[in-house]
């Protein structure tokens, strides 16, 4: 009788946790240390929980790995097409090896490869969810290499939405404006460390910019005073919200 009633107070938490929650979705993340680094994914779920709204997460990353690679992988394909069509994904967020958009942006009929690798992942992603909306991440710029071979943040910047752009218009989805979220930082919080030593990946406060922007593009509304810091400085992340709200809706 004991473990009957625990049971049913166990059942009764998660149905009142559940009816709290505004709405699901299933959200796909495929990328490399852009995406591992610092749990972007995870922090994702967890801004969204505090906002009322449950995230059925599946993340796939590997270091170092492009979109060419993901197709090779066992464990990404299993993810995409495993999906019934009451368990397909309703987003789904792509995110290449660092530089492969700025190159394409760059001269694209060197580099063809970059876009038929898109298009392939992206029509494999529809194959399986039709419905999902998919972004392409256009992740941020940094010093490390010369400015990743582009002699400057800003042409690295600029390229890489370029390139980011045109990928996603072949491919039928939408751009995540991820970098311009880094700039606009790096401007009007300068004190709020992005990046890690390596100049290069992404600090945790870092991950978590990444998080508001993608959270705000599926969502579209500003984030209220319950959003979660993530475990990360109160002050900071309500800064770097800010910033994301002002990238990606313009307020």
């Amino acid at each position: 009788m004991k473990r009957l009633l625990q049971l049913f107070l166990l059942i009764l938490v998660c149905s009142a946790a559940s009816a709290q929650m505004k709405d699901t979705l299933r959200v796909l993340c495929v990328g490399n240390s852009f995406t591992y680094v610092g749990d972007a994914h995870k922090k994702l779920v967890d801004l969204a929980a505090s906002q009322g709204h449950f995230i059925r997460m599946n993340a796939q990353y590997v270091g170092g790995f492009t979109f060419a690679r993901h197709l090779q992988r066992d464990e990404t394909l299993n993810a995409i097409e495993r999906p019934s069509p009451s368990d397909a994904f309703d987003y789904v967020f792509l995110q290449n090896q660092s530089q492969l958009h700025a190159r394409y942006g760059s001269n694209p009929k060197q580099y063809p490869y970059v876009l038929a690798d898109a298009k392939e992942l992206s029509g494999r992603i529809r194959q399986y969810s039709p419905g999902a909306i998919i972004f392409i991440e256009s992740t941020w710029s940094y010093p490390a290499s010369d400015f990743g071979g582009f002699g400057s943040l800003e042409a690295f910047d600029r390229l890489s939405d370029k390139g980011t752009e045109a990928l996603a218009k072949a491919c039928k989805a939408k751009v995540s404006y991820i970098g311009r979220a880094f700039a606009l930082a790096r401007v009007q919080c300068p004190d709020i460390p992005l990046l890690a030593d390596d100049a290069k990946h992404q600090t945790d406060l870092g991950s978590y910019l990444k998080a508001c922007v993608n959270y705000l593009l599926m969502y579209g509304e500003p984030f209220d005073g319950n959003a979660s810091p993530c475990g990360l400085d109160p002050d900071m992340t309500a800064r770097l919200r800010a910033v994301a709200q002002r990238s990606v809706l313009g307020r």
